[in-house]
């Protein structure tokens, strides 16, 4: 990475500007063009330097007051198939595949958010009656510990 780069990505860390331009307010102060900017990113990207750019979107403040971790029990040869749709879900912020275990079964996950209880809990119970799936678990959040962006360079 060059000092360029290090700025660029020391500006990352906190909040990207609001607007329809951010790329260019970026490299505005940075002393670059928007394309240079995206090129840069690009490039940190398929260097494996950056993971993602991501919004935190804060559940509570935008009125999901309802949080769980849905885990469930599938078919491995379904498993694909299940994340997808349960991805298409406005509900579900993401869903992963994780290796179960003697003590923990479940191999798909779903982060779910809702306005209140009720919604998850309507949402889980139509998901798992049209999929037939039986071994599952709601994991509502109990608290908030972190939700903070990384920091590299100060």
């Amino acid at each position: 990475m060059d000092e360029i780069d290090k700025h660029l990505v020391k500006v990352l860390q906190g909040n990207i500007p609001l607007c329809e331009e951010p790329y260019k307010i970026l490299g505005d102060s940075l002393g670059i063009e928007e394309d240079e900017v995206v090129k840069r990113l690009t490039q940190m990207k398929v260097n494996g330097q950056l993971k993602r750019i991501s919004a935190i979107l804060r559940h509570q403040k935008s009125g999901y007051n309802a949080n769980a971790m849905v885990v469930f029990k599938v078919e491995k040869k379904h498993i694909e198939k299940l994340g997808d749709v349960l991805s298409q879900s406005a509900l579900v912020s993401h869903c992963y595949e994780r290796r179960p275990n003697e003590k923990w079964p479940y191999n798909l996950y779903a982060m779910v958010h809702g306005k209140e209880i009720e919604e998850i809990e309507s949402f889980v119970h139509q998901f798992n009656k049209t999929y037939e799936i039986t071994t599952y678990d709601i994991l509502y959040s109990q608290e908030e510990l972190k939700k903070t962006s990384m920091v590299y360079f100060d």
